[in-house]
């Protein structure tokens, strides 16, 4: 069983590669956008992501981005592209949240939470299912350990 909260998310600078393709290969996308961000001289500013933009597709090969939140160039602005990735501005939004402590592969539950929670209060989704990795492997801890945030936006 997981509570289900409303969470305000702020405005954030992310870089992103969006492709579709097994979930297996998160780990090293994740790596991947860590080196392209470091190589433009970026700053993180907060734990990875993933975002699932065909959640009825299944986990075997969906619609998704990786995404690693910077922090704005001296200028304001974060770059459009840097070679596969790209760079956005993700407005201030509200979402369903739901905490899941443990392996990744054993999220189902969470992100039911969310969706039950969304038809519950008849808001629609306004985008996609989002996996914040919080605390993750390239921490050092155990799968058991991990702590994912599973956010869907939505509208009333």
């Amino acid at each position: 069983m997981h509570d289900v909260d409303v969470v305000a998310v702020p405005e954030q600078a992310v870089v992103s590669v969006r492709e579709r393709g097994p979930l297996a290969d998160i780990g090293r996308r994740i790596r991947r956008l860590r080196e392209i961000v470091a190589q433009a001289g970026l700053t993180p500013a907060g734990p990875p992501m993933a975002r699932f933009y065909d959640a009825a597709a299944g986990r075997l090969a969906p619609d998704y981005d990786v995404a690693l939140p910077v922090e704005l160039r001296d200028d304001g602005s974060v770059p459009d592209e840097l070679g596969e990735a790209r760079g956005e501005l993700i407005p201030l939004h509200h979402a369903l949240q739901a905490v899941h402590t443990g392996p990744h592969d054993s999220m189902e539950g969470a992100w039911r939470a969310v969706q039950e929670a969304r038809e519950a209060l008849g808001y629609t989704s306004s985008g996609p299912v989002t996996e914040v990795y919080v605390r993750g492997s390239a921490d050092g801890v155990e799968p058991s350990h991990y702590l994912t945030e599973v956010r869907l936006p939505y509208a009333r």
